[in-house]
């Protein structure tokens, strides 16, 4: 049996966690699979394997948060490894146990006693005088915004060739229903259940008073093409990402494979909104 685990390289509680598994997992016996980042980290390059190996891993333990797990999605997920997701963050909206569980969730999966939510995951390129220089997955969103300069930008979104409209902004957040809590969130959009399958389009600060949410069906295909010559950027799960130039389509569709997160039905969404934003009245 193979673990991979994906410790926070900048988080010292999340490598100590990491060296505690490493030794608890080697004393039964078990492979580890650890990124050559983590395994420098840890003094452990013996444990560097190939990406390739990821395949074959049971579960990927991330430790850290949120965006631990984010990063932790995009090499996981097409490969379909369960993510189990350890909260040593402070939203702690994708993990599914505290440290002083991890041990027990482990055996937990090992017996089969959980269950997996998918979750919609996207790609997202940049086209440029029709060729595709840059492209990336994601788990939360794809927000193009404008860059190191304060001045808003310029674009046209379309759904399927279907023109939207045409926007001055701050930019605009194009996210999945498990990023409908994040940065579009931030930007007035609406909160999604992650079991919801759809593609939420939200202007940022949009100089326009008719601009809105519009929320397009899974298949479709989102493009959204800069005319402003300032500079812009796109950015991927507020992680990767790339410089844009006047006239590049950004385009975001369904990725081909979703993040599979290991759940172990203990925590309820509507529960969890409402505990971390304070929503309404106890």
């Amino acid at each position: 049996m193979l673990v991979a685990l994906m410790p926070h390289s900048g988080k010292e509680a999340a490598l100590e966690l990491a060296r505690r598994l490493i030794a608890r997992l080697e004393q039964e016996g078990i492979e580890i699979w650890l990124e050559p980042e983590a395994a420098g980290a840890l003094d452990r390059v013996d444990l560097i394997r190939p990406e390739s190996d990821l395949a074959r891993a049971k579960v990927a333990l991330v430790l850290g948060g949120d965006g631990a797990l984010l990063k932790a999605a995009r090499a996981a997920a097409p490969h379909g490894v369960p993510l189990l997701g350890v909260n040593l963050g402070h939203l702690g909206f994708l993990t599914a146990v505290e440290p002083a569980g991890v041990e027990e969730a482990l055996a937990r999966v090992f017996r089969g006693e959980y269950t997996i939510e998918e979750r919609l995951m996207i790609k997202a390129w940049v086209e440029r005088d029709g060729r595709v220089v840059a492209s990336y997955y994601g788990l939360n969103d794809a927000a193009i915004t404008r860059g190191t300069f304060a001045r808003v930008i310029e674009y046209e979104s379309r759904i399927d060739g279907s023109l939207i409209g045409t926007f001055l902004a701050d930019g605009v957040v194009v996210a999945t229903p498990t990023g409908s809590t994040a940065y579009s969130l931030s930007a007035g959009g609406p909160i999604v259940h992650p079991g919801v399958e759809a593609l939420i389009i939200t202007p940022i600060c949009a100089h326009t008073i008719g601009a809105r949410t519009v929320v397009a069906m899974p298949g479709q295909r989102v493009t959204v093409r800069v005319l402003s010559r300032d500079d812009a950027m796109l950015t991927v799960d507020g992680q990767v990402g790339a410089r844009l130039k006047a006239f590049d389509q950004v385009v975001v569709e369904r990725a081909t494979k979703p993040a599979r997160l290991v759940s172990f039905g203990e925590r309820e969404f509507y529960s969890l909104i409402r505990m971390r934003f304070g929503l309404g009245k106890e």
